[in-house]
């Protein structure tokens, strides 16, 4: 931001609408030197600029309208500041006040009036309000006093070794960090009025279960953390874990065990070689016993068709032997003892029923003979079938699966003699062995503990998170019986939540900003000073802004020991620290900042400050202060200057370019 134009109309010695224009130089920065002798209007010129940003009392402004003009009855008083913003946009705040048509006006007449005009469209009356807002955000009422001092400022500042102190409220809006203040006591305001509405519950039962509440929370809080540390360990014996299973692989190309997993193989190796033995010895005993029975054990079903086919055979032979009586006897039957026929059959039919039968009979089965393979009689074939059960039933057929058994054992011993090398290990092999073994084994012990820790830790934390819980719906059971809804106890909370993270930035924003400000209060401080070299640093507190300057042997210095140049140089140095601190990129106005120094400050002042004290710089000097030395070492860097000129006789001041002796 960069002013432009400043107009002052009936205020002290301005009684004419007097115009101060800023101009900037080609590279947009500007230092503009304003002269004037003491009287002239030098102190009118920075409170028509505080006034025209924020607005005064009516006594102030009535207190100082021009002599000549008030006499007349005229206390129309008004100023008008242009400036340029930061987006190149036009701002212009007219303020002016008037006590209309009050034929004696008093203060209590004078009614203030605010324009305020953006790039060329007047902003409407409505917005008044918000726009001051906006200028007061923009340009902060309480830090001005660091961009527009004049010499009282500095000497007040250097002349007391507690006046930061008595500044914290100031520094603190320099800093950026008056708001946040302002806003954790909002927080807090808001809280408390939310918390009006609670008034059967007394402030010692929501402040115990809010205790309690934040006790567990707090708990909870270390349990987690506590969790998290175990988990970080745990991770770490699972990598050092694997890490030597993979150096065990490589060093014996097998999968790594525990010694106890190796005891265990060997078991299984000696019970595996011993049930070997016992299933060699039953293979034996079958071979001795049935094996050529076995042998012939597929042939069994077919022995069996071929007997039953030939006893099928056998009784065809016989029916066909018999089959004359057969028929006799079968006839009879037809008759004996119940007939089949309701008519009895005639002797003929009966006959001829008989040859039938017989000839039926007589061909027996269309198959054809049955070849005699065995041949054997009713009491053999019994005896073989017989045989061939109590084979079948025995163990003979067990011989396989015990085969298939002793296979599978050998296989298994093979793989677990494969395991159990140690024993054929080199001395070195078999130290790199137990070395290994007892490292895997420790740390298989260490996750086996943190395991457990953590299971006990995920336990804990489920039941403080139960009853963090439980004391949550506890306190909102409070506020029912009260009539307060559940969205105002989670605003009253989050308002709680939202105070201390403003709180806790507040500390790291003022700590972080008051580091940034000794920083820079110490750079100018060596660049102004003629002692800078005895000043090893400058520490300031970041709680109380108390200031500790110390030589190079590391003692203090108060700031009452030091000159009186050097302690205007120190607060001139603070001055421009609190500037860049801010990071506000304001015009810096500064009047009579030289009138107490010695030459030897006032060449740092006028060479390093000045050219340093932001992109733009108003400087109100009287002759003596800059004079035509000083003057001509400025002038390559000026922007422009001009000169307010006082008539005695009239008591009118008048501005015109150039400075005093420039005409």
């Amino acid at each position: 931001m960069k002013f432009r134009k400043l107009i002052i109309e009936n205020y002290k010695s301005f009684q004419f609408a007097t115009e101060i224009p800023f101009p900037i130089g080609e590279d947009g920065r500007s230092i503009f030197l304003i002269g004037g002798m003491n009287g002239a209007g030098k102190t009118a010129f920075m409170e028509a600029i505080n006034y025209c940003l924020y607005g005064a009392k009516p006594d102030d402004i009535y207190r100082n309208i021009n002599r000549r003009e008030k006499a007349k009855g005229n206390a129309n008083v008004s100023f008008e500041l242009v400036m340029e913003m930061d987006d190149f946009s036009e701002l212009v705040v007219k303020r002016s006040w008037s006590a209309g048509a009050a034929g004696d006006p008093k203060p209590r007449d004078l009614m203030e009036r605010l324009v305020i005009v953006r790039d060329g469209k007047r902003v409407s009356v409505q917005n008044q309000e918000i726009w001051q807002d906006f200028i007061r955000s923009m340009i902060p009422p309480g830090i001005t006093q660091f961009f527009f001092f004049d010499g009282e400022k500095i000497q007040a500042i250097a002349s007391d070794d507690h006046s930061e102190v008595r500044l914290k409220s100031s520094l603190e809006a320099a800093l950026g960090i008056q708001y946040i203040n302002r806003l954790a006591g909002d927080i807090l305001y808001i809280k408390q009025e939310e918390r009006k509405g609670f008034v059967e519950i007394s402030d010692e039962d929501l402040e115990f279960k809010q205790s309690e509440l934040k006790k567990e929370r707090s708990k909870l809080s270390r349990k987690n953390q506590e969790r998290d540390g175990v988990r970080e360990e745990l991770a770490g014996f699972k990598a050092q874990m694997e890490e030597a299973r993979e150096r065990f692989s490589a060093a014996f190309h097998a999968a790594p065990e525990s010694r106890e997993a190796m005891r265990e193989q060997e078991k299984k190796r000696l019970h595996a070689a011993m049930r070997l033995a016992q299933v060699e010895s039953e293979i034996r005993t079958l071979c001795e016993k049935a094996l050529p029975f076995a042998l012939t054990g597929k042939m069994f079903e077919g022995i069996r068709r071929q007997i039953e086919t030939e006893r099928e055979s056998a009784t065809g032979e016989a029916i066909k032997e018999h089959a004359s009586d057969l028929a006799k006897r079968i006839v009879r039957v037809v008759e004996e003892p119940e007939p089949i026929y309701r008519e009895k059959l005639s002797a003929e039919k009966m006959a001829e029923l008989e040859k039938r039968i017989f000839r039926l009979l007589k061909e027996g089965d269309a198959k054809g003979a049955v070849a005699k393979v065995l041949d054997l009689s009713d009491r053999d074939a019994a005896r073989v079938l017989n045989k061939m059960e109590l084979l079948e039933a025995s163990d003979v057929f067990l011989l396989k699966p015990l085969l298939e058994e002793k296979s599978e054992l050998i296989s298994q011993i093979r793989q677990l003699e494969g395991l159990s090398k140690a024993g054929a290990m080199t001395e070195s092999e078999r130290e790199l062995f137990d070395q290994l073994q007892a490292e895997m084994e420790g740390c298989s012990t260490q996750i086996g503990r943190k395991t457990e820790q953590l299971r006990l830790l995920e336990e804990e934390i489920i039941s403080l998170e139960r009853r963090i819980s439980e004391i949550e719906i506890e306190i909102e059971k409070l506020y029912e019986k009260h009539h307060v809804s559940k969205e105002r106890a989670d605003f009253i909370q989050e308002c709680d939540a939202i105070a201390g993270v403003l709180n806790q930035f507040i500390v790291r924003l003022r700590k972080n900003k008051v580091h940034f400000l000794q920083e820079k209060t110490f750079d100018m401080y060596r660049l102004l000073s003629s002692r800078s070299g005895l000043i090893k640093d400058i520490i300031i507190d970041d709680k109380t802004y108390e200031v500790r300057i110390t030589d190079r042997n590391g003692h203090e210095i108060k700031k009452s020991g030091l000159s009186a140049g050097e302690k205007e140089v120190f607060a001139v140095s603070l001055l421009w620290g609190l500037a860049q601190t801010s990071q506000l990129k304001l015009p810096i106005i500064i009047d009579t900042p030289l009138s107490r120094l010695d030459s030897t400050h006032r060449d740092n002042i006028v060479n390093n400050y000045f050219p340093n004290a932001g992109e733009q710089v108003v400087i109100l000097s009287t002759d003596t202060e800059i004079d035509k030395d000083y003057y001509r070492a400025l002038k390559a860097r000026l922007s422009g200057a001009g000169s307010l000129e006082f008539d005695q006789r009239q008591e009118l001041t008048t501005f015109r370019e150039g400075y005093f002796w420039e005409k």
